[in-house]
């Protein structure tokens, strides 16, 4: 209970500075435009927002676990692994290149997928499906990443093109 809450906290306040750096990027700072375009259903304007909200997730678990070296952000609808195409969703899909796998990295990133479902709700956007509010993030490992096998494949790809969101320095 206390790790739901606990994400619950966290998703809001990355919501809260996604929902300031989009209104910076789109309407001069001007919040009331920004989540009244977002409520509209303005997926250029929730671009920025999802930019946002994925280098806060890349930090967070970053932060969280020493083990994470980079974190990417990627569009599905590009991606193609060896196992099969990556099914296209909206969202914010993202690769976690860390040291080793971890149950309990995995348990965190599917905390914050719940919360930030529950916390993206809230805007009330008109167009949204579900797969819009999702957080798919997908661990791999120097293995994965060095024989290119599944979600491994996207790191170094050259169709993909993901974009790196954090990086471990030092």
């Amino acid at each position: 209970m206390a790790t739901a809450q606990m994400a619950h906290d966290v998703t809001n306040r990355m919501l809260e500075t996604a929902l300031t750096f989009c209104a910076e990027k789109t309407f001069d700072g001007d919040s009331r435009r920004t989540q009244k375009a977002l409520a509209e259903g303005r997926c250029e304007v929730c671009d920025y927002l999802c930019y946002s909200l994925a280098k806060q997730v890349g930090d967070y678990l970053g932060q969280m676990d020493k083990t994470v070296k980079a974190v990417y952000l990627f569009q599905p609808e590009y991606a193609e692994t060896d196992e099969a195409v990556v099914s296209q969703t909206s969202g914010l899909n993202m690769v976690a290149w860390v040291e080793r796998k971890s149950a309990a990295l995995s348990a965190l990133a599917a905390a914050l997928d719940a919360a930030m479902l529950e916390s993206r709700r809230k805007l009330g956007c008109s167009k949204a499906t579900a797969a819009c509010y999702t957080l798919n993030v997908h661990m791999v490992d120097d293995v994965d990443v060095r024989e290119q096998r599944g979600y491994g494949a996207i790191v170094h790809s050259l169709y993909v093109r993901p974009m790196p969101v954090w990086t471990r320095t030092g």
